[in-house]
């Protein structure tokens, strides 16, 4: 089995063939929202398909102009087992009242982790220090999805229990490689970001697309395929168990 620990299929680029690339190959999938549309969405297409699993957030993005579905967003939790797409993104937002919004909801969908239990993935774009000193102030399981940050970081994230995940745009990301070189294989999970992040520049990414990653961490770390598979399978589960629990309908 494939997992596919972020996506985002519930937007436009898989309208007119998500049953398809649902079903191309054995893969299990964590749909991830970033606003109020994108979590009820995520849910309903948890409730189509049996390879997903639906997480529900709020995009660090969105908190400036969609303040007025985050508390709904929050209720959500409750209705899923991880807690996804939430974190930090100072990238484009340069405003000190901005970042400090960001942190506080942040925050909040720390709490709610904590407080039931569920892990997080995590973005983080900039903002590496403070996303890591939350997460360092609270005992939740979590990854650092599509992690762009540097060795340091990453090695700071998996001494606080920390996954990092991987998409396909590693095949073509040397500082993306040369940071999984120093982790521990046993730090390691498997994305895609989906529609976004390929193996391509300006193609479509999708869920089987991480058996490309796989094969890349393979030869980076000079293991055999089935092995990383092996190790990469055990990781995810132990993140989010609940992935082992599901079986076509």
């Amino acid at each position: 089995m494939l997992y596919d620990v972020h996506a985002h299929l519930e937007t436009p680029e898989f309208e007119k063939d998500r049953d398809e690339v649902l079903s191309r190959c054995s893969v299990v999938v964590v749909n991830a929202g970033v606003d109020l549309k994108s979590n009820l969405a995520a849910l309903e297409l948890a409730s189509m398909y049996w390879n997903v699993l639906p997480a529900v957030g709020f995009h660090p993005e969105f908190v400036a102009e969609k303040m007025n579905e985050l508390e709904d967003s929050l209720s959500l939790v409750s209705k899923v087992t991880v807690i996804s797409e939430v974190g930090l993104d100072y990238f484009w937002v340069k405003e000190p009242e901005s970042r400090k919004a960001q942190r506080e909801v942040f925050s909040k969908f720390l709490e709610l982790g904590e407080r039931q239990g569920k892990p997080l993935v995590i973005h983080v774009r900039g903002g590496m220090n403070e996303a890591l000193d939350l997460l360092g102030s609270h005992e939740v399981r979590f990854a650092l999805h599509a992690f762009e940050g540097n060795a340091r970081d990453a090695l700071r994230a998996v001494d606080l229990g920390g996954f990092i995940s991987f998409p396909p745009v590693l095949v073509r990301d040397r500082n993306r490689q040369e940071v999984l070189k120093k982790l521990p294989l046993s730090s390691v999970l498997t994305e895609t970001d989906s529609p976004f992040l390929g193996p391509t520049r300006s193609v479509r990414n999708e869920p089987c697309n991480v058996a490309l990653t796989l094969q890349k961490i393979s030869s980076l770390v000079g293991s055999k395929l089935e092995d990383v598979e092996e190790v990469v399978s055990k990781n995810t589960l132990s993140l989010i168990p609940q992935l082992k629990e599901l079986r076509p309908r």
